[in-house]
């Protein structure tokens, strides 16, 4: 059994003892990446009364693809040419059924992992047969999912502990031989002004390697993704000095207070007079490891722009970067080397997406 390890990063002298930084002389400087991308596929599916608020997608190895829906609470199968070949799931209590997908993953197998809010309870399934098996959580903020080669990562900060600690975090990793729940790590953060080497962030995401290492990053301007090996404590910091961040537009910050003024009136609260929207992007849109144990950085830029990729080795050395898909408004990567990629478009009912290829 594996021992959990609390984390508390706080001396700044811990900088000097990470593996390395950015390796190129100019570290501003934009180099070619080591890869490229080339299409192998793309769908466009109309289907509003399947897919009406479709979030979570996922490339299959067989070529289909499938749509989660987090309004229908329904799970859709399209073939590689984008026809519908089942709906799973729905509106319910009962088994099969979900009330708030809060959270999911799709494995390229067929293996579907769905955690329910309401229900507080995890469901995985298959498309290749009717079996579900269903097991309860504990429900907490941010919670995600993951598929890995040694079972299936459930992570959350439950709300029992947000109550009294909500710097915590925990990872557990569910076996499905066993059927068993295990926690591996713990992390345990500052909250409070954090120093600039702590890995603080209660919404921060999480991107794991088949070996249980992960990666994540703060939600701000600063340019830091850290790799933690859960079984030693160790850190390791992916960091590129001199990349500006990407400031918001005049009519981007009116949206984003239109936006916070909206929600809060929805929620029945006031809006505080002295807010300001902020005036710079996040650094990250997403990140991900790849099966070489690269890190692919996804910079968070303008919508007009292309996506910038910076990619690391696994030893943290900066590679070069690389021009996403145009028009892509996400990207996430899919194991055995391809990358799925939604396309913005301005149809709410089409949902487009296109599957790459990871070429040397």
């Amino acid at each position: 059994m594996k021992t959990k390890i609390v984390i508390i990063v706080l001396s700044g002298m811990i900088l000097f003892s990470i593996s390395c930084t950015a390796g190129s002389e100019n570290e501003a400087e934009h180099l070619a990446a080591p890869v490229s991308l080339e299409r192998v596929n793309i769908w466009s599916i109309e289907a509003p009364d399947l897919i009406p608020n479709p979030v979570y997608a996922g490339a299959l190895e067989d070529g289909g693809l499938v749509i989660i829906d987090r309004s229908l609470n329904t799970i859709n199968h399209f073939d590689a040419e984008g026809n519908h070949l089942s709906t799973r799931g729905g509106e319910g209590r009962g088994p099969g059924e979900y009330q708030t997908i809060i959270a999911a993953d799709i494995h390229p197998d067929g293996r579907i992992a769905i955690a329910d809010l309401n229900s507080a309870r995890v469901t995985i399934l298959s498309l290749h047969n009717e079996e579900e098996l269903t097991f309860p959580y504990k429900t907490g903020w941010n919670p995600q999912l993951q598929w890995t080669s040694r079972g299936l990562v459930i992570l959350n900060h439950p709300f029992t502990i947000m109550a009294s600690d909500p710097g915590d975090i925990l990872m557990r990793l569910y076996d499905l031989e066993t059927n068993e729940k295990e926690e591996f790590y713990q992390m345990e953060l500052v909250m409070s002004d954090p120093p600039f080497e702590e890995i603080s962030c209660t919404f921060c995401w999480f991107r794991f390697m088949d070996d249980l290492r992960f990666f994540t990053a703060p939600q701000d301007t600063s340019y830091r993704v850290f790799r933690v090996n859960p079984e030693t404590g160790e850190e390791t910091l992916f960091r590129r000095i001199g990349v500006s961040p990407v400031a918001y537009t005049e009519e981007e910050r009116a949206e984003l207070a239109e936006n916070r003024a909206r929600g809060l009136q929805a929620a029945g609260l006031d809006e505080p007079g002295d807010y300001r929207a902020p005036q710079f992007r996040n650094r990250f849109r997403d990140f991900f490891p790849d099966d070489s144990g690269r890190l692919w950085a996804i910079l968070n830029g303008r919508a007009d722009e292309p996506n910038r990729i910076d990619i690391f080795s696994a030893e943290a050395e900066y590679l070069g970067t690389l021009n996403g898909p145009e028009g892509a408004s996400s990207i996430q990567y899919t194991k055995r080397g391809y990358l799925l990629v939604r396309y913005r478009n301005d149809d709410p009912d089409r949902w487009e997406g296109g599957l790459y290829r990871v070429t040397e």
